[in-house]
């Protein structure tokens, strides 16, 4: 069986590999806060552009939508490319997203600028796991994986609350203009501190086929649709639906959304703690109480305690969805885990596209309070499908003790 983008050791490994790592960590960081700075940017979007919230959305959506295009063409199409190659060519893409965004004269030049970071977002996280763990070694590839995490969840915690900071304050394209800044300094940091990356071979369509033929596999990444989908349905829209419904000023909004990032990192660290006990306990139970916040903001959110409290929650079942569903799917992927995490990009953006594209639709046709409740129905179906997958689990284990 063709395994995904399987790994040789390398020749080309630098004096100091950390620092090739690094690199790529720093990319990770640089990519998400440039894809996530428009949540925090949406009301000085709005303004500057005279669209709706539902179009402003798109700005989300778009980068989305092209991630979830990009991941599986990447990983079928740059076969034993060397790596260094690819992930400099990403970050270029970023670094023209940022710039177009930043000279934008309409709404359209923008969308077309995230669309491209969203080539940039499907490609990169196809190899950079990869990369990272080729450049540590295998004794050291856990580690690197965990910086490039790491990364991502940083961006998160600065992304929105800077752009919502600069939204409040600035022009808001200044947010992408720093963004830029921070794309090309780790362009030329990725150019100078990494070697070549060698593959030995590629992806295959018979692993993702191989993959969604499992039902058990193909109602995890349901799982992760939902949950991903049912956040972005009303997290797209979090900094406006403060301002208007729980009228928050914008500077108690912009640290609220700070301190969302930072309870949502301590999240990441929680979900990997609870899921080492039991994956797809840590899964339900993290579904039920993402649920529970998300009704208690939409049906309360002129109550400011019960307001930050549910956010609060919010955030920290947010921080531990996406550690714990990527550890119960690649318990269930052994033999392509590549494949599946190319995959899992894949579903991750679609997931966006698909949450932040209902939102804005909800938002345009009914009003800004629907969303976050359209983001709450969807979560009830997380919850039934890992309800669903625990069935399927116990039937087979049942089945196989009376083998």
């Amino acid at each position: 069986m063709a395994s995904s983008s399987s790994l040789r050791s390398s020749e080309d490994v630098p004096l100091s590999p950390w620092l090739g790592v690094w690199a790529i960590a720093l990319g990770a960081f640089a990519l998400v806060v440039t894809e996530f700075l428009p949540v925090g940017l949406l009301p000085g979007i709005i303004r500057g552009f005279g669209v709706s919230e539902g179009a402003a959305g798109l700005t989300v959506t778009a980068t989305a939508a092209l991630g979830f295009i990009a991941a599986p063409i990447t990983a079928l199409t740059v076969g034993k490319l060397d790596r260094r190659t690819v992930l400099l060519a990403l970050t270029a893409l970023v670094v023209a997203s940022g710039v177009m965004s930043t000279i934008a004269t309409n709404f359209t030049v923008l969308l077309v600028a995230r669309m491209i970071l969203g080539i940039g977002v499907g490609g990169f996280w196809t190899v950079s796991i990869t990369a990272a763990a080729k450049l540590a070694g295998k004794d050291n590839a856990h580690k690197a994986s965990s910086l490039v995490f790491s990364g991502i969840s940083v961006a998160s915690v600065v992304s929105v609350p800077l752009g919502s900071f600069i939204s409040s304050h600035y022009d808001w394209r200044i947010a992408f203009a720093i963004a830029s800044a921070l794309s090309v300094l780790v362009l030329l940091l990725q150019f100078y501190a990494l070697p070549r990356i060698p593959v030995e071979s590629g992806t295959s369509a018979g692993d993702y086929l191989r993959l969604l033929k499992s039902p058990k596999i193909a109602a995890i990444y349901l799982t992760i649709t939902m949950i991903v989908s049912g956040h972005f349905s009303g997290y797209t829209f979090v900094a406006p639906y403060l301002q208007q419904l729980a009228r928050f000023q914008p500077n108690v909004i912009s640290g609220l959304l700070l301190i969302f990032g930072l309870v949502a990192v301590l999240g990441n660290f929680l979900g990997g703690a609870l899921a080492g006990r039991n994956l797809h306990k840590t899964v339900y139970g993290n579904a039920v109480l993402f649920f529970a916040a998300l009704v208690m903001i939409s049906a309360l959110p002129q109550r400011p305690l019960i307001a930050t409290g549910s956010l609060l929650v919010w955030a920290l079942s947010w921080g531990v969805a996406p550690v714990a569903t990527q550890l119960w799917l690649f318990s269930e992927t052994q033999d392509a885990p590549e494949a599946a995490q190319s995959l899992n990009t894949s579903v991750f953006q679609l997931s966006i596209s698909a949450g932040s594209m209902i939102g804005g639709i909800v938002v345009d046709q009914i009003n800004l309070h629907a969303a976050m409740w359209a983001g709450t129905a969807i979560f009830l179906l997380a919850i039934l499908i890992v309800m669903l997958v625990g069935r399927m689990t116990a039937t087979h284990a049942s089945h196989s003790s009376n083998l």
